[in-house]
This record gives C-alpha cells, structure tokens and sequence, in this order.
C-alpha cells in the first residue's frame, strides 16, 4: 500500500520558517498549516496547493509531493 505525503516541514526547514511565519507567508490558516505538515488531511485543495508552489516557486510537484510505501 501507498499514501501520498505533502513535504511542507521540508520547506519550511529549507527556508528556515516555523509554521506560523511559513502561514502567513503563503496566506494559509496556521491551523491548516499545521496539519498539513503532520500529513493530517484526507484532502488539500488545490488553491493550497497553488498558494504553496507559487510563493516558494515551485517548478516540479514532486518538490513537495512525495508517494511512501506503507505496510
């Protein structure tokens, strides 16, 4: 089995925010952020995601976007 995981503690760690400065920098409630970068969504909406790829000028998805082998 195979479930998808939003790297956003990646970012955050790249560019050295915490999750409340990495909230308002994209625009994204610091609650949501929160649990994005626990991976505790069913779904993120597409304008998250577009928020997310256009502040931090993501060109390639698999930037931030990783499929895990679970057992």
């Amino acid at each position: 089995m195979r479930r998808v995981v939003l790297r956003i503690d990646m970012l955050m760690d790249r560019y050295g925010l915490n999750q409340g400065e990495f909230a308002e920098k994209v625009g994204i409630r610091p609650a949501a952020i929160s649990q994005l970068s626990r991976n505790h969504v069913v779904r993120i909406s597409i304008d998250h995601l577009e928020r997310i790829v256009n502040t931090f000028e993501i060109d390639d998805i698999r930037e931030i976007i990783e499929i895990e082998n679970i057992r």
